[in-house]
């Protein structure tokens, strides 16, 4: 928090490592750990007596997401690195009525998965931002 301003900030990196790398010129069964890769998290925000306003950026690295492919054959999935960005804001109209809007994915980011090489891809999506607005009524005290 900046003082009383009601602006905030919050951040985080999670870097992950391990000896354990899946060797994508070995054809043989391989163990390796799925899932492990850095990450991080910006979110920016602002809080008053009935404004909410909240900013998230959360971004992941390329990791290994599966050793095996459709076919049964020992082949490794990565996917690759993504970020998006999250936005949300609340107004409370008065104690019982509060009305929102959120936007999931403003930035119509695409999600890949591809195999051995980045040109091997396996799955691509790009399911475009969601948008959402709600109201929230609290009947009785």
């Amino acid at each position: 928090m900046f003082g009383k301003s009601g602006f905030g900030l919050s951040a985080n990196y999670t870097l992950v490592d391990s000896n354990l790398a899946y060797d994508n010129q070995n054809r043989a069964e391989q163990f390796a750990i799925v899932g492990l890769s850095d990450s991080a998290n910006l979110v920016a925000f602002f809080e008053n007596r009935n404004w909410e306003v909240r900013a998230a950026y959360n971004w992941r690295d390329e990791f290994l997401s599966g050793v095996v492919d459709g076919t049964g054959l020992p082949n490794p999935n990565y996917t690759e690195a993504y970020g998006q960005l999250d936005v949300n804001v609340g107004y409370t109209w008065h104690d019982n009525l509060t009305l929102s809007i959120e936007a999931i994915n403003l930035t119509d980011e695409i999600q890949r998965i591809h195999g051995r090489t980045p040109q091997e891809v396996l799955f691509v999506t790009q399911t475009g931002p969601r948008y959402m607005i709600g109201a929230r009524y609290k009947f009785g005290r």
